[in-house]
């Protein structure tokens, strides 16, 4: 159980009672400060199913500690080192609190809930006092160290092997990229198109009107290169910082993107919002373009692999992403059942040290490189009977508790209120 979970087992104030153990209640308020710290510390949202499910384990767990207590009351052979528990629980009370300084909001959620230092060492030290309590009893039954059989552990191994001993595939790997740009003649194209364009609104054309007439984009075509009110993020990086800074009323130089070419118009601002309008105009990728580009990264790979330029070298170079080219086109450690195609059909083609051949993606042509990579493979048994045989033993401890538990509510009176 973590540290945020343990200190809400006494927690709460005079409200509905959720159950009654011999003649000491459990309050709903108890539970729910427990439920609402580990909303607090879950990495993701917990939805009302988990939270009621939570709820309900949280209610036994303060049911079997309450159960211990009392069981414990009876018998004049357990006695609890409360000196050594208060040793413990400073020193995680120390951790604890130097952790949340770089949480002030947790903190100041945790003391809204009503929890201050001095409770919290109360419920780590009644904590501590029934796992205390909890070994003893145990021990006092010859329960100290459950016994794992070697055939326990080898059966167990060949029942689960296709789940627990699976090691998933990875790639650390690099690529570069190459962006496919249309011919010269298609950018001369363009050009002549632009340029017919901006002559026609510096005599005077209106950009709704021309827009409708020329631009390329048939979802704002229509509406005159409307693209409405837009706020900073919403359109590519390249983009943002062009319109952005047009002044109102301004058409701006011709802006390239992934998408080809475009001329945009800011009609208004208000607040961190611009109304602009836009006319794209399209470069046409032919299958020669793509072919040339696939030309000169094949080229590119015979240099890497004859040792005349290393591959971190060739990408500082040759890459067109600025992510990652400084780095020398090293992307990172990726597992291989997440990889989208194309690449995950590469990847698997190529082994540790190996440069692919160039191969074409909606981003346009890539060399990848296997810097390390590791198949999905089993573990053996050598390999997991260690961990295999802590886990089943942790499974008997777990079944003695509850074997406790059982027993001593044989002896009180328990009465749950859900």
């Amino acid at each position: 159980m973590t540290l945020l979970l343990v200190i809400a087992l006494f927690g709460g104030t005079a409200d509905r009672v959720m159950a009654v153990v011999d003649e000491e209640a459990i309050l709903a308020s108890e539970v729910s400060l427990m439920v609402t710290l580990a909303r607090l510390e879950s990495p993701v949202p917990l939805g009302p199913e988990t939270e009621d499910s939570l709820a309900a384990q949280v209610l036994d767990q303060l049911i079997a500690q309450k159960l211990i207590f009392k069981k414990a009351r009876l018998d004049s052979t357990i006695v609890v080192d409360r000196t050594e528990i208060a040793r413990s629980v400073d020193r995680q009370l120390e951790g604890f609190y130097s952790q949340l300084d770089s949480f002030p909001e947790t903190l100041a959620q945790l003391q809204e809930a009503g929890l201050s230092r001095d409770r919290l060492r109360q419920m780590l030290m009644n904590q501590g006092r029934y796992q205390a309590i909890v070994q003893q009893m145990l021990a006092a039954q010859g329960k100290t160290q459950p016994y794992v059989s070697p055939n326990e552990v080898r059966e167990y191994y060949d029942l689960h092997r296709d789940s627990i001993a699976v090691v998933p595939g990875y790639i650390s790997m690099a690529h570069i990229a190459f962006s496919v740009l249309p011919s010269q003649a298609e950018q001369a194209r363009i050009e002549r198109k632009i340029l017919e364009v901006m002559d026609i609104l510096s005599r005077g054309g209106e950009f709704d009107v021309l827009a409708s007439s020329f631009s390329e984009d048939p979802g704002s075509r229509s509406r005159g290169g409307s693209l409405g009110w837009v706020k900073r993020g919403e359109l590519f990086p390249e983009i943002d910082s062009i319109i952005f800074s047009l002044p109102v009323g301004r058409v701006s130089p011709p802006v390239p993107s992934r998408d080809g070419y475009h001329l945009f118009l800011v009609e208004s601002r208000s607040g961190d919002r611009i109304y602009v309008r836009h006319m794209l105009f399209k470069q046409r990728i032919t299958r020669r373009d793509t072919l040339r580009v696939i030309e000169l990264a094949d080229r590119i790979r015979e240099e890497i692999i004859a040792g005349e330029l290393s591959f971190a070298e060739a990408a500082r170079k040759y890459s067109e992403d600025v992510t990652s080219s400084s780095e020398g086109g090293f992307i990172g450690e990726v597992p291989l059942s997440v990889l989208t195609p194309p690449f995950d059909s590469v990847a698997a083609g190529i082994d540790s040290g190996q440069v692919s051949k160039p191969f074409v993606s909606d981003m346009g042509v890539h060399l990848l490189y296997a810097v390390n990579k590791q198949e999905e493979r089993k573990l053996t048994f050598d390999e997991m009977q260690v961990q295999i045989r802590n886990y089943l033993a942790a499974l008997k401890q777990e079944s003695w508790l509850e074997d406790l538990i059982t027993e001593a509510q044989e002896e009180f009176y328990v009465e749950k209120n859900l």
